[in-house]
């Protein structure tokens, strides 16, 4: 009996400071990231597009290169040797889940994370 109340013990302490660890590492950051996939397969992640100073990336693949920015919650491709530069047009992203596609490249930008108190819909 003593065994299994110690057992309980254990298992309660390691839950609690998960859930402390989790809701308090939450309320500290805002963090937006994104994830570049290339053919479907995850390339690299950025891990804050947060920070104030802009920063480059360019990315070469075997179809061409594509130049990605980000910095200021924002992330968008700013040059690229596609024929079509849909990816060039599209808006910089920077709610969770928005992405940007340079399909001839196989190019994917996700930007991930929380979007803040920003509103996606008032009706």
């Amino acid at each position: 009996m003593k065994k299994n109340i110690f057992w309980a013990a254990i298992f309660a302490c390691v839950v609690l400071i998960s859930g402390a660890v989790i809701f308090f590492g939450q309320l500290g950051s805002d963090g937006k990231g994104a994830q570049i996939y290339i053919g479907g397969e995850l390339y690299k992640t950025i891990y804050s597009i947060d920070d104030a100073q802009i920063r480059t990336l360019e990315i070469r693949t075997d179809g061409g290169w594509n130049k990605i920015c980000y910095g200021g919650g924002k992330i968008w491709v700013s040059e690229a040797d596609c024929a079509n530069q849909t990816c060039v047009k599209y808006a910089k992203a920077s709610l969770a889940g928005e992405t940007i596609v340079c399909a001839p490249h196989k190019l994917v930008v996700k930007v991930v994370g929380r979007s803040g108190s920003q509103v996606d819909a008032a009706v």
